[in-house]
């Protein structure tokens, strides 16, 4: 029997039109366990109008609805529930009501097995419907959406209408009620349609196309932001988003009542999130690379509400051996790899948000906010996290006692391969050649030599993991210290860039102008072509609140005083360039910005030029200029 028959035979056994024997002898293994959509029909109904959905699927889904809007599960006035039982039957009727199991196995097996299946229940009174088994939870089933009459309409729409035309309007206002990519939004809004290691409905290229995603953003929807939302959340989430008057979806702006609707159901699900504007969402989707961008966006706006920041967390090594190896891991596991995350999104998202956002938005407003509570975790005795892999080469133990010393290392849990324990350092004791894994407790670092010890073995690691040391060590720098304060301190003016030299060193500006004898917006110009990485046209507009002719009368002005050059080279962003040397690469820049930084770098190891506050930066490119060492 097929799923779409097993439906429609439970329908009618539940409206009294089958008899308990023949519903019975008629179950089989091949059912799938369609028992979630019990009062969610409306997941079906949505992904049915969708224009992504593929027509041989679509036609499959209307099936289901017709079959749906014929049974008592699309009639509001019917008693139904489902839940799990220990099934000694597969169906039963008495005064009372009907009950059925909708899960796959036969009669036999299921009386032998006594299995844990799904079941659906109705009631024709105040009693309480047969048992078919041993009940192990059940719950009301309220039809919510889709009813039979509004099935009824939503089918004979899409047959006459076709699917629902795509609103990229939509998708904005989704993504930004639930704080997630655009991408993200899409997928929701089709009714979650692409998951990459599904077989049936992965996205086309036209797909794809219509949605306006790429593959990498479909696998990072699924696998960063919907992380750990399982299939009952996306039921749920789309059980009501549907209008009640299905009509609505091919009117102007039904898929953005669609996406409000959503947007609720979601923050009820998952909790609101504090506002974030959509373009620094999507513009924060690539800061810390293990992190969405909502992700990112959420922790820093609201540290308050991330549970690992606002309290301790303890780990310890325990064993994870194999069938071949030996292994140890930091547990709880997913506890720490959070932790790991939230080191990379404060980290990277204090610089990131201090130089790329404008005073006011809540993201940079927070990030202060976030580092300080970060701080207060990183300084927890009982945390211990991943350091590096450490080669010890031919010397083998010795290298690691010598090191970080003998004494052994104490956990909570028994291990069946030896730790030495320094305090800060905890080393794996490795016999002969190989690579020793280690961990470090951050409240313990930078605090004596044996910071040093375990800063050598980090620097000689090339193992990813050694980015947890990096971090804490920038953490606990001058430079984040003061990025955090500067952003603290409010003095940039609501909606200006610390990249606006006007807006960050006004009075560097005005000196500028003077000394170069250039108009003040030529000034701003200069400072940013000396100093900044990536002053593409776009950046610079957006960061000085420029027009392009205002961006071009500012360049004209530096020309006519040949500060610069007018060209255009291969993925520069711009047409305005410092005179000399033209640096390809990474990011293609001039040689004498280049110089710039390795020279500062030099002069300050412990701070990183593009760690520093930008009116600094600024002040040190224009110290090099009145040197006489202009470009």
């Amino acid at each position: 029997m097929s799923t779409l028959a097993h439906i429609d035979l439970v329908g009618r056994f539940l409206a009294g039109a089958e008899d308990p024997a023949t519903t019975a002898a008629r179950q089989t293994f091949e059912i799938c366990p369609w028992g979630p959509l019990l009062g969610r029909i409306g997941a079906v109904a949505l992904r049915s109008v969708s224009p992504v959905t593929p027509e041989h699927c679509r036609e499959a889904l209307l099936a289901l609805l017709e079959v749906w809007s014929r049974s008592p599960m699309a009639d509001p006035a019917a008693r139904l529930r489902k839940g799990r039982v220990a099934a000694s039957a597969t169906a039963a009727r008495d005064e009372h009501g009907v009950a059925v199991t909708v899960g796959g196995g036969n009669a036999e097996w299921i009386a032998r097995k006594n299995p844990e299946m799904v079941f659906v229940d109705r009631a024709f009174g105040q009693g309480e419907p047969p048992a078919l088994g041993t009940v192990v939870e059940v719950a009301e089933a309220p039809l919510r959406w889709g009813d039979t009459d509004q099935l009824t309409r939503l089918v004979a729409l899409v047959r006459a209408n076709g699917p629902v035309p795509w609103d990229r309007k939509a998708v904005d206002v989704l993504a930004e009620g639930i704080g997630t990519s655009r991408a993200t939004a899409a997928l929701a809004l089709c009714g979650f349609l692409g998951h990459p290691n599904a077989r049936a409905d992965k996205l086309t290229a036209e797909a794809r196309k219509t949605l306006k995603v790429r593959v990498g953003d479909v696998r990072d929807a699924w696998f960063r932001d919907m992380d750990g939302h399982t299939d009952e959340d996306r039921l749920e989430l789309l059980a009501e988003v549907i209008p009640k008057d299905p009509e609505r979806l091919w009117e102007p702006g039904g898929l953005s009542e669609v996406a409000l609707r959503l947007s609720q159901a979601w923050q009820k699900r998952f909790g609101e999130k504090k506002p974030v504007p959509l373009g620094t969402v999507q513009a924060a989707e690539h800061v810390a690379p293990k992190v969405t961008g909502g992700q990112l966006c959420a922790w820093l706006a609201d540290p308050n509400a991330v549970p690992l920041l606002t309290k301790d967390l303890d780990t310890w090594l325990e064993s994870a051996d194999g069938v071949r190896y030996k292994t140890q891991k930091c547990v709880p596991f997913t506890e720490m790899l959070t932790m790991e995350n939230l080191i990379e999104a404060v980290t990277m998202g204090l610089r990131w948000s201090y130089e790329e956002l404008p005073a006011g938005d809540p993201v940079r407003d927070g990030a202060p906010a976030a580092y300080e509570l970060l701080l207060r975790r990183l300084a927890h005795p009982g945390l211990l996290l991943s350091a590096c892999s450490f080669d010890v080469g031919r010397q083998g133990a010795d290298a690691t006692t010598r090191r970080f010393g003998t004494v052994p290392y104490r956990g909570p849990a028994e291990l069946t391969v030896e730790y030495v324990d320094d305090g800060l350092t905890v080393a794996e004791v490795v016999t002969g050649r190989g690579l020793a894994s280690l961990y470090f407790r951050p409240a313990l670092y930078g605090a004596d030599d044996r910071t040093q010890r375990l800063a050598e073995a980090v620097d000689a690691s090339r193992t990813y993991s050694r980015h947890n040391v990096e971090r804490v060590r920038m953490l606990h720098s001058d430079a984040a210290k003061a990025l955090a304060r500067r952003i603290s301190s409010r003095v940039l003016p609501e909606g200006a860039y610390e990249a606006d030299p006007s807006a960050s060193a006004p009075s560097l500006v005005q000196e500028a102008g003077r000394h170069l004898d250039v108009p003040p917006d030529a000034a701003v110009l200069y400072l940013q072509l000396l100093t900044l990485r990536e002053p593409t046209d776009r950046n610079v507009r957006k960061w000085n609140r420029w027009t392009p002719a205002r961006r071009r009368k500012a360049a004209d002005a530096l020309v006519a005083r040949n500060l610069v050059v007018q060209d255009e080279r291969a993925r520069a962003g711009r047409t305005t360039f410092l005179p000399g040397a033209w640096i390809e690469g990474g990011t293609p820049l001039e040689a004498w910005k280049s110089e710039l930084y390795t020279a500062a770098d030099v002069e300050d190891t412990g701070t990183p030029f593009i760690w520093r506050p930008l009116p600094d930066r600024f002040t040190h490119a224009w110290t090099r200029v009145q040197a006489g060492e202009a470009p």
